[in-house]
């Protein structure tokens, strides 16, 4: 209850705004702080609708780089056959919805506007490239169940909650593992199996920069960063025993 009168509440401004346009949007923050006790986030988006229909929301993230393992049966044990390197895939895709895709919007419309969640794996790139055209559709589905195990890849035609038909808003969970940079957010208005309107909107996911800086140290130059941490030690514990040994003095 308490959360469907805050969105109530959020979304209330919005209903001025959509007597001048189909569609408005807004979200609650634009930003995600990634720090060493980063363990996962939400953003709510909220907006109005000029009049009764339905509403999509995709989030694609920067593409990210995976390794995908091909393991093959050898005797009574399946072993590693190889490794394919991924690039043009985007680290989160997520399908956003007041009602199941495919029931709203035909099959034309989703591939127009990239609702359908293969999309995501369209400029797909592998290294070693397949053989054929049946090996690379094997591991392109392959790496649609690996993202989808992952919860990387989302299509949930519940999340998006409509109020008396003019207002609607949807909560984005963002995982505990995220692609840095900036996000997209396209909202769609679907109203008999048309798109009649659309919004944009980004959310901007960084590092914080001291974070960021000791991380980098710590992973690519670990003995470096050993020995500074060794070092600044040694100095605070020499200031320290200076501090002490003054404050038994006096």
């Amino acid at each position: 209850m308490k959360k469907l009168l805050l969105s109530l509440f959020l979304l209330m401004p919005a209903l001025a705004w959509a007597q001048a346009s189909d569609l408005v949007s807004e979200l609650t923050r634009d930003h995600v702080d990634i720090t060493a006790r980063y363990t996962g986030d939400s953003i709510t988006l909220f907006g109005a609708m000029s009049g009764p229909g339905q509403v999509v929301v995709k989030v694609r993230s920067p593409d990210q780089p995976v390794a995908l393992e091909r393991k093959g049966e050898v005797g009574p044990l399946w072993l590693s056959q190889g490794k394919h390197d991924i690039t043009g895939t985007p680290g989160l895709y997520y399908l956003l919805s007041s009602a199941p895709i495919d029931d709203i919007l035909p099959a034309a419309v989703r591939e127009a506007n990239g609702l359908n969640l293969s999309d995501a794996l369209k400029n797909m790139k592998l290294e070693p490239a397949p053989e054929d055209a049946a090996a690379r559709q094997t591991l392109v589905d392959a790496m649609l169940r690996l993202e989808q195990a992952r919860s990387h890849y989302v299509v949930d035609p519940k999340a998006v909650e409509i109020f008396g038909g003019r207002l609607y808003s949807a909560v984005i969970n963002l995982p505990a593992k995220l692609p840095l940079g900036q996000y997209a957010v396209e909202i769609y208005l679907v109203r008999d199996g048309h798109v009649v309107a659309t919004e944009q909107r980004r959310i901007e996911v960084h590092e914080v920069l001291m974070e960021h800086w000791i991380s980098s140290v710590a992973t690519n130059h670990s003995w470096t960063f050993g020995v500074i941490f060794s070092l600044g030690m040694m100095l605070l514990g020499l200031f320290l025993g200076m501090v002490l040994g003054r404050s038994k003095k006096n």
